[in-house]
């Protein structure tokens, strides 16, 4: 061997050994620091300033969408956009309508989802025109079939509404059209009195489906005692929609309940799990559900015996039955979960953990049946109330999307992978 080979070789040689005392040194570092390289990438998201009152979900079409309401001008406006995940980013807002008519906050959010040709269905929420006191307001459901260039109204409910409303919406996508559950009054309150309040209102579930054309196929009332002013959810299982939502039992009770749609017919009410939460009051914290093939999975709040809790239940049978809940929260709770089932049957689970005074994470983790809870992976750090807003997941391919609130509509993108058992 030449002298100038044996001394190139050294040469490469203390190369390879000068990166590995780089690599180690930075090791060593980021054992020290307590730092870590996150699996979550936050992503460019086409919100502006003071966007909120939002919601994401994965429709039939295979795309997922983030829906949001933000300021529009002149001030008094108020605009409802999307947009659509391409598979690496979130194209361009669109428009879906404004006005100044409309009810706007923090919880009873807007929704969007797309059937599987690609057909798009929106609701929010409008003032009655007759409007007294705080509330007075319905909602409003519209459609377009090219892309969300133009949206045409399909449906509305709680239009005779003085002081009471109607709201709380959530969609399940499906071939032929689409389900849907809301929360309603029991009757209009046209003729009430001024000033009426939401915690004199008795409000019910109500369930309803829409053809591939948006027309109203079916309208139900479901539940004629529910609670108040908490988020629904709604998913498909093998034999049909399964719909979950807080309850209103006598003695104040507001535990979680499901009803399913079996053979067309829905059934009776049944609590998912007895917490016996008693509670005068909405605690406006619903439950979420998903479901794959027979198996369904409900996560939901709940602070009975003034003990805050997040939990999961599983059923393995279409959500007839449900196994005994397991505790997945990080200790201190604030709620407002959402859930995505994976293939093998496992759960991923996002809520909003509360770490100081007004200092709040946005939390995933894996779930699953029989097994503990894996460690909860940390998406972003917020405030620990409604600032926030109810924060939502939906998978999009081999990665789930989250979304929160700060300052502005945000959301990051977690692969499947990171979320470890």
């Amino acid at each position: 061997m030449t002298l100038d080979r044996r001394r190139s070789r050294a040469k490469a040689r203390a190369g390879v050994a000068a990166v590995r005392r780089i690599a180690l040194a930075a090791t060593a570092a980021s054992i020290l620091t307590g730092a870590a390289q996150s699996p979550v990438t936050t992503l460019e998201t086409p919100t502006g300033p003071g966007s909120h009152a939002y919601a994401m979900a994965t429709g039939a079409d295979g795309h997922t969408y983030l829906v949001w309401i933000e300021p529009a001008e002149p001030e008094k406006y108020h605009a409802l956009k999307f947009s659509r995940f391409d598979g690496q980013r979130w194209l361009p807002a669109r428009e879906i309508a404004r006005g100044t008519d409309w009810f706007v906050n923090w919880a009873d959010h807007p929704s969007l989802t797309a059937w599987p040709d690609g057909t798009l269905i929106a609701h929010w929420l409008v003032h009655t025109g007759r409007k007294q006191g705080s509330y007075g307001y319905g909602i409003r459901v519209a459609r377009s079939t090219d892309l969300g260039a133009t949206w045409t109204t399909v449906f509305e409910d709680g239009m005779k509404n003085v002081s009471d409303y109607a709201g709380f919406l959530t969609f399940a996508p499906r071939e032929g059209g689409a389900d849907a559950i809301y929360l309603n009054p029991l009757k209009p309150d046209e003729d009430a009195p001024a000033g009426g309040h939401e915690v004199e209102h008795i409000k019910t579930l109500a369930a309803v489906t829409f053809g591939t054309d948006g027309s109203v196929k079916d309208q139900h009332v479901v539940d004629a005692d529910v609670c108040s002013c908490c988020t629904t959810d709604i998913a498909h299982t093998s034999s049909g929609p399964v719909a979950v939502y807080r309850d209103h039992q006598p003695g104040e009770i507001r535990d979680i309940a499901i009803v399913r749609r079996v053979n067309g017919r829905w059934t009776a009410p049944k609590t998912v799990h007895a917490d016996r939460w008693r509670i005068p009051g909405c605690p406006t914290n619903g439950p979420a559900v998903a479901a794959h093939g027979p198996r369904v999975a409900v996560a939901w709040f709940t602070a009975a015996k003034d003990t805050p809790r997040l939990k999961m239940a599983f059923s393995e049978d279409g959500g007839a039955t449900f196994g005994d809940p397991v505790v997945i929260d990080d200790g201190r709770p604030v709620g407002w979960p959402d859930v995505v089932m994976l293939e093998d049957g496992a759960t991923l689970v996002s809520w909003l953990e509360r770490r100081g005074e007004g200092v709040g994470e946005v939390l995933v983790r894996r779930v699953s049946p029989g097994r503990a809870p894996g460690p909860p992976l940390v998406v972003a750090q917020s405030a620990s109330g409604r600032a926030t807003g109810v924060p939502h997941m939906a998978r999009a391919g081999d990665r789930v999307l989250v979304a929160w609130r700060n300052a502005r509509v945000l959301t990051a993108s977690v692969p499947l992978a990171a979320v470890v058992p």
